[in-house]
């Protein structure tokens, strides 16, 4: 019995015959009204497919039910490995290396016939190269019949450069661990034997106070030893930085005392400058680690002090505004040069040219930062306005006290400003 005529296979339609059918039909049929409407159409057609071989994505199209090859452009001939569109019609599988179809299927689901959602990475030798596609996979009807749109983007350069970046990220975050590492374990082991030699030096310096030269160069040494002690706390808070291991405790504070009680340190300590403090009449209530704030209100009273020119004041006040409380700090030095304001919240980023002599290793402001920051706050450098710096560190401003917060903080400051337990973070 013979196969019923609509049952029978149907021919291929390619795009060389689609268009040879058109033409055929334009020639036979000349004298036609709508011969002028086709040719027009056809060379829209040639133009459209031009576009389509011009483009750098891979599309091929394949039919639904049998993922039968039925077009492709130029990259997509060229992922198929065929010359031309002559060699299609076949199964899409028939195109690819086992292992190239593997993961091809499994972006396609050609056991579903259905498209996966989300693009697909595809593994191409091609030329003696191997070749990295980003697949997209779509579904779409024309007429009657359903199929399949693989679009393919070569992302072998992008890759590349992906994984120069990762390794480059990998490495320098190695570095930087080895560097934190060392940090803290160089300033662990060198704390250990300073702490005993500034005692024995105190000692040696109570014990021949009245000795001229010998009290004299026993303060010298103590005081190189105490300036090593501090280069020394500053790489350990770097390391606790790095690390997460920076502990706060926080509590309700009147930020006027924390203020006042630091300049008054100031005041002692150098008592040839002037620090001019301006503090509101109503308290100044935060949230905050009393020792951190003193902290960082210490590094930037020792900056000003050591950048201000001889016999200039430092201005200190306290403002609230807008949930904020406010303390800025004033000098009259040499100023910042606009290039350069950025490198001083690095770390080790000294202004070499603002104070060749000062001693120090440029960590004081950047820790002051991020202390200021895991508070809530900010350190900032504000814009140059004639001669000199001004910073300022904020905090949010709470509205009322906790009352054995307050009581604590009272201990606390007291404890923190006294001795040198509590030693200011020199940036330069």
């Amino acid at each position: 019995m013979s196969k019923p005529i609509d049952e029978a296979p149907e021919e291929p339609v390619t795009w060389e015959s689609l268009r040879d059918a058109i033409i055929g039909l334009g020639k036979r049929s000349i004298r036609k009204s709508y011969y002028a409407t086709l040719q027009e159409h056809l060379t829209e057609l040639a133009r459209f497919r031009a576009l389509l071989d011009e483009t750098q994505e891979a599309i091929i199209v394949t039919e639904l039910s049998s993922l039968r090859v039925m077009d492709a452009n130029r990259k997509g001939l060229w992922m198929l490995g065929a010359s031309s569109t002559a060699q299609l019609c076949q199964p899409l599988e028939s195109f690819f290396a086992s292992d190239e179809w593997r993961v091809l299927e499994a972006c396609v689901h050609a056991s579903q016939r259905e498209p996966r959602t989300g693009p697909g990475l595809l593994s191409l030798q091609r030329e003696g190269e191997e070749r990295v596609l980003e697949l997209s996979i779509r579904q779409d009807t024309f007429g009657q019949r359903q199929y399949l749109v693989i679009i393919a983007r070569d992302v072998t350069e992008r890759m590349r450069i992906e994984q120069e970046l990762r390794r480059a990220k990998e490495s320098a975050e190695a570095a930087a661990r080895a560097k934190a590492q060392f940090l803290g374990i160089a300033s662990h082991e060198l704390r250990t034997p300073l702490t005993s030699l500034l005692l024995l030096l105190q000692q040696g310096a109570r014990r021949t106070g009245q000795e001229a030269c010998g009290g004299e160069l026993l303060t010298r040494m103590l005081r190189l030893a105490r300036r090593l002690a501090v280069l020394v706390e500053d790489l350990l808070e770097v390391s606790r930085l790095e690390h997460d291991r920076i502990v706060m405790r926080p509590m309700h504070i009147d930020l006027r005392t924390i203020v006042a009680d630091v300049v008054t340190d100031f005041r002692t300590r150098a008592p040839d400058r002037h620090f001019n403090l301006g503090l509101p009449s109503e308290p100044a209530y935060v949230e905050a680690d009393t020792t951190r704030v003193v902290q960082v209100l210490s590094n930037l009273l020792e900056n000003a002090d050591k950048y201000s020119r001889e016999g200039a004041p430092v201005e200190i006040r306290l403002e609230m505004m807008e949930g904020l409380v406010r303390v800025w700090v004033s000098d009259q030095g040499p100023g910042i040069p606009d290039e350069q304001r950025d490198l001083l919240f690095t770390p080790f980023g000294r202004l070499r040219e603002v104070g060749q002599d000062s001693p120090g290793l440029g960590l004081g402001l950047y820790i002051s930062r991020q202390l200021a920051e895991l508070q809530g706050g900010q350190l900032r450098l504000e814009p140059a306005d004639g001669r000199g710096t001004t910073f300022t560190f904020s905090l949010p401003l709470i509205s009322s006290p906790d009352r054995g917060g307050t009581e604590l903080q009272w201990g606390n400051t007291r404890a923190g400003t006294q001795g040198s337990s509590i030693q200011p973070h020199r940036n330069s």
